[in-house]
């Protein structure tokens, strides 16, 4: 598999996350991933919303508006709001996506785990939003 494919696997699940959470309509997230142990939708959103709090930040920017964020690097690669880390095992593999407000990187990051399952389908849970 390779990134390309695997982000084209995990882009509509992402896109209802992030857009779940533009929405405010966190108790929706269950219907397309799952939290890891000991995690919920309120905890998720509690975390989610404080965060907004203390960087003064009014809201979560929906999956499709662009981000402004373009950085010349000097070894040449770019930026990705989308980044795909697939496992050596082959089992699955991880994404980070840059959350933005108003197109603006606001440093935190979605973190999620995508598991092939036996019956070909794909197990997507929400690990982490990660602040950068």
């Amino acid at each position: 598999m390779t990134r390309q494919e695997a982000e084209h696997l995990a882009k509509p699940v992402v896109k209802a996350v992030v857009n779940c959470m533009a929405d405010g309509s966190y108790q929706n997230l269950p219907d397309y991933a799952e939290f890891t142990e000991g995690d919920s939708p309120e905890l998720f959103q509690k975390f989610a919303d404080e965060y907004l709090k203390l960087n003064d930040l009014s809201h979560f920017d929906h999956y499709d508006v662009p981000c402004n964020f373009n950085p010349h690097y000097q070894n040449g690669s770019e930026y990705h709001k989308f980044e795909v880390f697939l496992w050596k095992n082959n089992k699955g593999f991880s994404i980070d996506y840059d959350l933005t407000t108003d197109g603006d990187i606001n440093d935190l990051t979605l973190q999620m785990d995508f598991f092939f399952q036996e019956n070909h389908t794909l197990r997507a849970v929400i690990t982490d939003i990660h602040v950068l």
